[in-house]
């Protein structure tokens, strides 16, 4: 009987696998925001119509002048900045700096969770709200009739774009990062706003993309290092 008991054990006992455990740890702390944010909806709501009450007028009042003034789509010249609106909006630093006040922060750090976990299961799930409300703009933006120029397409690797740079943006929210000589926004706003109005203008696309990877690498690890001091 001992026996058969103890290899039913030894058959329930899987052994440890750092990535798995690691994947899965993000995975739930991830699942734990996404509950917080929809707890909470006063924090994501306002989020979904300010950008699009924005746009709407910022089109409705100036887009008769920017005509005139040589702007051909002044739809597709607003929407980036309605679309950067919507995705600068992250909360996850926010989030944890709650946890840190209340001292969950200090209890989660007494379990095995890999401590880069932490900081990308809160902002895993701040990148699918982040992908949401884009896309809720875009949709909107589309369904009243606005002309893009590389199609549904295009519009998804906008949101995808902006998403990005706003969960790059968002690390700010775990470490401010040291001034900000540099606007890496206008060089992701052209990117943007060459396929909302132009096309697939490769060099500025690519500049965006590749501004969005340094942007992400910068805040990334600050917010890391930060996480870590934190810790110790």
């Amino acid at each position: 009987m001992s026996t058969s008991t103890s290899t039913a054990r030894a058959a329930r006992t899987e052994p440890w696998n750092s990535m798995r455990e690691s994947l899965r740890a993000t995975f739930y702390l991830g699942l734990r925001e996404v509950r917080t944010s929809i707890r909470t909806p006063a924090y994501f709501i306002p989020n979904l119509f300010v950008p699009i009450f924005f746009y709407y007028v910022m089109v409705g009042s100036l887009e008769e002048f920017a005509n005139r003034s040589g702007v051909s789509n002044w739809q597709a010249f607003q929407l980036p900045v309605a679309i950067m609106f919507a995705v600068m909006s992250g909360s996850a630093g926010l989030n944890m700096v709650a946890d840190i006040e209340s001292g969950y922060f200090d209890k989660l750090l007494l379990t095995p969770a890999n401590r880069l976990s932490i900081l990308l299961g809160a902002m895993g799930a701040d990148f699918i709200r982040i992908v949401v409300q884009g896309l809720l703009v875009v949709s909107v933006a589309l369904i009243t009739g606005m002309d893009f120029a590389t199609g549904v397409v295009g519009a998804l690797v906008m949101v995808l774009i902006a998403s990005v740079a706003g969960i790059a943006y968002s690390a700010i929210g775990f470490a401010i990062a040291p001034a900000a000589t540099f606007n890496p926004m206008t060089y992701i706003l052209r990117g943007l706003r060459e396929l909302a109005g132009h096309g697939w203008d490769a060099g500025e696309i690519a500049v965006a993309l590749i501004t969005v990877a340094a942007l992400g690498t910068v805040t990334l690890t600050f917010a890391l290092r930060a996480l870590i001091g934190r810790v110790r």
